[in-house]
């Protein structure tokens, strides 16, 4: 028997894994209930009651140059020395995003925004705003076998698609001397458009979080929350479509993370799709590549089992 594992800085997932598939109950713990590594760990083990060969583990957080991996914005580092210890069996340590590249070609639950479908086995690509913005490419190497290549393509500068945008992009610039995709695609981002948006419209920001601006946004009840969530779509679609150009990303560009998801049904009636193919002179060349939305239950657990 083994075990995989998903660790972001509020929850803790962890799932046996049997016969190469997923089994059992999901073992869910919040994460800042730990004194340390160890003890959530055998506190995860300790409920499995099992011993296992071997171990997956996804950790919210940049993966460093000695492999360990220090939960972003949690007190939790995890070494493969430190996991080894509690859970006396051979670890694999990975970035959360990484596995979330890795479990792609084998998620069933998406959402396709347009395009066509294929099953061949062609290069994916994947984005994921969440805390931050993540960017990966997911290449076939034959016989089934994918190969992931994370970068930082979230820290790449960001292109104004129109004059709104450019209006929006000048405050920011002002504000943070650098704009990246991060910066308007993940949770700070949201509330990064809604600021900017608010001092467009010449109004004064309330104190909103990114989830209470896209709930406002969303249901159309705060036109300053609508417009931000609209243009937080349209630069959504136009990423992803730049992501698709740059990796030849012919079998899909998949949108994962924690914020797409939950709001499915707006993002197909945004801008996302028009944003996408909007391409210039090369606009045929993405016109067919499919879109889609990750509503996987896992991501990270399912991605985790792809490492083992």
């Amino acid at each position: 028997m083994e075990l995989n594992g998903d660790i972001g800085a509020t929850n803790a997932r962890f799932q046996c894994v049997e016969g190469g598939a997923r089994s059992g109950e999901v073992w869910l713990g919040e994460t800042s209930r730990f004194a340390s590594t160890e003890d959530l760990l055998q506190a995860a083990c300790g409920d499995f009651g099992a011993r296992f060969e071997r171990t997956a583990i996804a950790v919210a957080g940049p993966q460093l140059d000695d492999g360990s991996i220090q939960v972003t914005n949690g007190k939790l580092r995890f070494t493969v020395a430190s996991c080894h210890e509690a859970l006396q069996c051979p670890v694999t340590l990975i970035n959360d995003f990484y596995a979330v590249a890795k479990g792609v070609p084998y998620f069933r639950s998406l959402e396709m925004i347009g395009g066509t479908p294929t099953f061949e086995d062609l290069t994916k690509a994947v984005l994921g705003p969440g805390t931050g913005l993540g960017m990966a490419t997911v290449s076939p190497v034959g016989n089934g076998v994918w190969h992931v290549l994370a970068g930082e393509g979230g820290h790449a500068d960001l292109s104004p698609g129109s004059h709104l945008e450019t209006e929006l992009w000048s405050i920011l610039i002002n504000e943070f001397g650098h704009v990246s995709w991060e910066t308007v695609l993940s949770g700070k981002g949201i509330e990064n458009l809604y600021r900017a948006t608010s001092m467009m419209w010449g109004v004064q920001p309330e104190n909103k979080s990114a989830v209470s601006i896209c709930a406002a946004g969303i249901s159309i009840e705060d036109p300053v929350c609508h417009q931000s969530m609209e243009l937080f779509a349209g630069l959504l679609g136009s990423a992803a479509g730049n992501l698709a150009l740059t990796v030849g990303a012919k079998g899909g560009v998949y949108i994962a993370g924690g914020i797409a998801p939950r709001m499915v049904e707006f993002l197909k009636g945004a801008p996302v799709r028009r944003r996408f193919e909007e391409k210039g002179a090369i606009s045929d060349y993405v016109k067919d590549i499919p879109l889609y939305i990750v509503t996987e239950a896992e991501p990270g657990l399912e991605g985790a089992l792809r490492c083992l």
